[in-house]
């Protein structure tokens, strides 16, 4: 069922409310996440009124018109104020066909994320260096630490809340795992392009490879996943009641390869949070179990956190971007599993080896307790699928064909 959220007034937003807000320092360190970015136009589509986001130093200032702005896109007015109500995204409307560049390129609106949501709802601007991890004894905790089935409850609860992720060592037998594989093996071999359950990147070769199988609980396997009390019970730690999918659902079960010297497609994930294609009001938090099936080192493309940024926003983009944050990689091995929250801000460089081994790994989804798709819609993520060879493009390959059509129209 789609939601109806309340309608707001465009104009009046920007005359009044979201400078009040500005004035009275209700949106958080929206400046931090915009010190480096171009002024940002705004228009609704078949309006004639627009605004700029004009960013400095201290504070981001609201402007009639979009004369100083180096990026304008337009949106529609459902688009927009689903931003302001946070069911959307900047990658989210881009992926719709939903944002348009009227002027410059639309990757910096989506650069422009972390303090939109600052200013619009004022979730803050992740600061890694104002994030102070401690025990329940005040003392400073290890980002990378890791736990044990069976370690203190009390401990592993409050370190996700801190962190927003727990690390767990020896969760599963060299058996199991193997039996994963095999699973896993399968998966990878029935997988078709354009299936509609499964991901294809393109190498440097020219050669369509899969990256990831949905729909993986089908496997007798890995069908017990969603229910697996070693798992299920850490999911349990959550201050919000979670609840399993069916494991035939599409995206309950799935399963990752991690591939070398990719050119095309999504299998090296930039920062990002798992509610990026909208709907983090409606459906978070989430939770992603992700079972090790081989290392987690930079050779074979690691897993990255970034600690206690699941209540933030940090801003997409390439891990190994020369000013990006490195995060936090987890030691994992096969048989261990890692726990995060899906608004949690985690990233998946490329494989820094071309010969492997490369990282695979099982991903189990949690959700809320009465979670819902704003959009009427199954999931999500199924705006992903849908192109004839199964390629998922990266967000920037959708912004550039975006900005070129309108350019061109």
């Amino acid at each position: 069922m789609a939601n109806k959220f309340s309608a707001i007034d465009f104009d009046l937003f920007h005359r009044e409310e979201l400078p009040g807000r500005i004035a009275t320092e209700a949106v958080a360190n929206a400046p931090a996440g915009a010190r480096d970015l171009c002024a940002l136009g705004i228009r609704i589509e078949n309006k004639e009124t627009a605004y700029t986001y004009l960013p400095h130093e201290r504070k981001i200032e609201i402007r009639p018109g979009v004369d100083r702005a180096e990026h304008v896109v337009e949106l529609k007015q459902s688009g927009w104020e689903g931003l302001v109500h946070d069911l959307e995204s900047p990658a989210s409307l881009l992926y719709y066909g939903e944002a348009h560049a009227v002027r410059g390129d639309l990757m910096e609106f989506v650069r422009w994320e972390a303090s939109l949501r600052a200013l619009y709802t004022g979730r803050p601007v992740y600061d890694a260096e104002q994030v102070e991890l401690r025990s329940l004894e005040g003392e400073p905790l290890d980002p990378a630490q890791a736990f044990h089935l069976g370690d203190d409850a009390e401990e592993m609860k409050h370190f996700l809340g801190e962190a927003g992720y727990l690390f767990i060592k020896d969760a599963f037998s060299p058996e199991e795992i193997k039996g994963f594989r095999v699973a896993a093996t399968a998966l990878r071999e029935q997988a078709t392009p354009g299936d509609q359950k499964s991901w294809w990147v393109k190498n440097r070769d020219g050669e369509n490879t899969v990256c990831r199988a949905l729909q993986a609980g089908t496997m007798p396997q890995l069908s017990g996943l969603t229910t697996d009390p070693r798992i299920v019970d850490l999911v349990a730690l959550a201050d919000t009641k979670m609840v399993p999918n069916d494991p035939g659902e599409i995206d309950a079960v799935s399963v990752l390869w991690k591939l070398p010297e990719i050119a095309e497609g999504l299998a090296d994930l930039p920062w990002h949070r798992d509610c990026g294609m909208g709907g983090h009001a409606s459906m978070c938090p989430t939770m992603v179990c992700s079972i090790f099936l081989g290392s987690n080192n930079p050779e074979a493309g690691e897993l990255r956190f970034l600690p206690g940024s699941w209540r933030s926003t940090y801003r997409v983009g390439e891990a190994t971007d020369e000013n990006s944050l490195h995060g936090v990689p987890i030691p994992a091995q096969p048989g261990d599993f890692t726990l995060h929250y899906g608004d949690g801000w985690h990233a998946a460089p490329p494989p820094t080896s071309s010969g492997g081994p490369f990282r695979s790994c099982i991903l189990v989804s949690f959700q809320r307790e009465g979670a819902y798709n704003h959009r009427g819609e199954r999931h999500y993520n199924d705006i992903l699928l849908g192109s004839e060879d199964g390629r998922v493009q990266d967000v920037r390959e959708v912004a550039h064909t975006s900005s070129v059509e309108t350019n061109l129209d």
